[in-house]
């Protein structure tokens, strides 16, 4: 039987994409570790071998690159008017999200978030010796920070990073820091409420809650020769957030929404941590009525600032 030249070629290709493709996939080595480094330092890249530690044990590692492609038009004489001349890139745009469940650790990533620190961080994905990538990234300061929990899930955390770089390679210096311990469940938390701050109770029949943290960065760009990234990355006004559904006790929520009281709420975790949210208000306490189920009371609390012990 005879081939075809062109037929010979397709199968040749073929066999060049066979040997030579990697598919790497969620079931492969996946690790994040980071480094974290002060304000004076920001967008410090590790020069040498570092050690970098790890989160918890990361479900998704989501990163985004935006060039800002701009098709440049200008009035044309030639036969290629209708086309652009150019594509540049106006600013560099770097973002990170990460998803994990906790872990215990010696030192937690969220206190270096809650300190207002920026980080070097890397992802190393390992299918073999011969096939591994390592994305990293410099700059990265937190944006938003939530924590979330249902009843039978464990806690869950959702960092929504920006970034000054981002970039690949083939090969490390770094290596991990320890891996973390028994993950942060359910039952594991719990939530109080005081109206002094100091007196708490905690809240009866809690069935999910979620605490969120919205730094509210702001990316400055400014001239800067032969660099697209931003310079420095500011925190504004820092706004925090809790929600949570609890079955329907009485009308002591109603109360606190219709009398406008002020509160403290305070989400208690393992080993002695804690995220709460002081002289803040309920801004929505809706029951929610139903024939065929408990009646259940959606509740929403808008924070004046975060207290925590992350230290």
């Amino acid at each position: 039987m005879r081939l075809s030249c062109s037929l010979l070629s397709t199968v040749a290709s073929y066999r060049w994409r066979c040997t030579t493709t990697v598919r790497y996939e969620g079931r492969d080595q996946i690790e994040f570790g980071h480094k974290n480094y002060a304000e004076a330092s920001y967008g410090t890249v590790p020069g040498g071998a570092e050690t970098l530690y790890k989160i918890g044990y990361v479900q998704e590692i989501a990163p985004v690159f935006d060039p800002e492609l701009n098709r440049i038009f200008v009035l044309r004489d030639s036969t290629d008017a209708g086309k652009p001349i150019t594509l540049l890139q106006k600013k560099e745009n770097v973002k990170l999200r990460l998803r994990w469940l906790q872990g215990q650790l010696g030192d937690y990533f969220q206190k270096f978030i809650l300190a207002g620190y920026n980080f070097y961080g890397e992802a190393k994905l390992y299918k073999d010796a011969s096939s591994k990538v390592y994305f990293y990234w410099a700059g990265l300061k937190t944006d938003v920070l939530s924590v979330s929990c249902s009843i039978g899930e464990p806690i869950q955390w959702v960092c929504e990073m920006i970034g000054k770089s981002f970039d690949t390679k083939a090969t490390t210096l770094h290596s991990y820091g320890a891996s973390p311990g028994a993950v942060w469940e359910w039952d594991d938390s719990y939530l109080q409420l005081s109206t002094n701050g100091s007196d708490w109770s905690i809240i009866p029949d809690v069935t999910d809650w979620e605490f969120r943290v919205d730094f509210q960065l702001k990316p400055n760009f400014v001239f800067n020769s032969g660099s697209k990234q931003l310079t420095t990355l500011e925190e504004m006004e820092q706004l925090v957030e809790a929600r949570f559904t609890m079955y329907f006790p009485a009308d002591t929520y109603l109360s606190y929404l219709l009398d406008d009281t002020e509160l403290y709420l305070k989400l208690n975790l393992p080993n002695s941590k804690y995220l709460q949210i002081s002289k803040g208000k309920m801004k929505l306490a809706d029951p929610i009525l139903k024939p065929e189920d408990l009646i259940a009371c959606r509740v929403e609390f808008m924070g004046g600032y975060l207290e925590h012990n992350f230290t």
